[in-house]
């Protein structure tokens, strides 16, 4: 997608301009593209980008991540999130603050939903249930000798009826998202500049956790990437929707744009500056800033209906953005909001 269609909306005094992205790769195609049609100023705005980025990165610093990245075609081309080695130290300390809230509201908010069985025909035939009590069924008929050795040969070769005495033999589930509604999560990427880069790690966690609790109680999730930045009293905003809600969750992709410094702070910010040029603004040095709130604002702006994840940058914050999100869905769905 080269060429999204532009929009604009206004709320409670702010201005958003926004994009909306099918998924990370026509953003990323956008992005590549937008960049070689920079104004001048625009243009001038990334060479001095490029050289911060390499003064930092001849320094050593942390600002990217650690260990730091060597040179700026390693940083073009990361694909991958850097912190999927912690991921499996950091998820189980979220679970850790959450244990207590998490049991009880599967015990008594949120069913996982069960496989059920019937013998109406609805849902799918469950040849294993079946099969449980399956049994040949053939007459020997000894009206004949030749009556006889016919049915013989008949049961010798297979050549029988199978039949189960199993009745509820179709699988169906239940508990499914009929009865409980959909979610669309938003999350925040990135960081401020005087946020560590290893710090940026938590920022997608929470929503990851979310989305893996939610549809495994048959919930169906989907979830967008808030790339944004302030200036000049407006907002640039690129939607990206990472997971679709009948698609599995893709942590690496998810993770990579909403939480990497590696990333964001260098092809994250080549597509601040890339959408500010395609809105026709000059954005400022220092790329604009990320305000408080700005995620809710832009979701309340658009008028949908979606719970979003604010920058998290510790273990606590991410825990506490989840439980939050969670009482607010249970109790949209009490009052029959959902």
């Amino acid at each position: 997608m080269l060429n999204p269609r532009k929009h604009t909306v206004s709320s409670a005094g702010d201005k958003y301009n926004y994009l909306l992205f099918d998924c990370a790769g026509d953003f990323h195609d956008f992005v590549d593209h937008q960049t070689r049609e920079l104004s001048p100023a625009n243009k001038a705005r990334w060479k001095e980008t490029n050289v911060y980025t390499r003064e930092r990165l001849e320094k050593g610093s942390t600002w990217y991540g650690d260990p730091p990245p060597a040179d700026l075609n390693e940083l073009n081309a990361h694909d991958t999130f850097s912190g999927l080695h912690l991921v499996k130290q950091i998820k189980p300390k979220i679970k850790a603050y959450l244990y207590k809230y998490l049991n009880h509201l599967e015990a008594e908010e949120m069913p996982k939903p069960r496989i059920a069985y019937n013998d109406r025909g609805i849902g799918v035939f469950s040849f294993d249930r079946a099969a449980m009590n399956l049994q040949r069924l053939e007459k020997v008929s000894l009206s004949t000798p030749l009556d006889k050795t016919a049915s013989q040969l008949n049961i010798e070769l297979g050549r029988t009826k199978i039949i189960t005495t199993v009745k509820k033999a179709y699988a169906w589930f239940e508990h499914r998202e009929s009865s409980l509604p959909a979610i669309r999560l938003y999350l925040v990427a990135g960081a401020n500049a005087d946020i560590e880069g290893n710090n940026i790690l938590y920022t997608g966690l929470g929503c990851c956790e979310l989305a893996e609790f939610m549809e495994l109680r048959g919930v169906p999730v989907e979830v967008n990437i808030l790339i944004e930045t302030s200036f000049q009293a407006q907002t640039v905003v690129a939607c990206v929707r990472v997971k679709r809600f009948q698609d599995k969750v893709d942590l690496n992709q998810l993770l990579l744009i909403s939480s990497d410094p590696k990333y964001y702070r260098y092809r994250g910010f080549k597509a601040l500056i890339a959408m500010a040029n395609y809105f026709d603004l000059f954005i400022p040095e220092g790329l604009g800033s990320t305000l408080p709130d700005i995620g809710k604002g832009f979701v309340n702006a658009l008028g949908t209906k979606g719970f979003v994840f604010e920058q998290s940058y510790s273990l606590e914050a991410a825990a506490r953005e989840v439980k939050q999100i969670i009482d607010i869905y249970n109790l949209t769905r009490k009052n029959g909001k959902g």
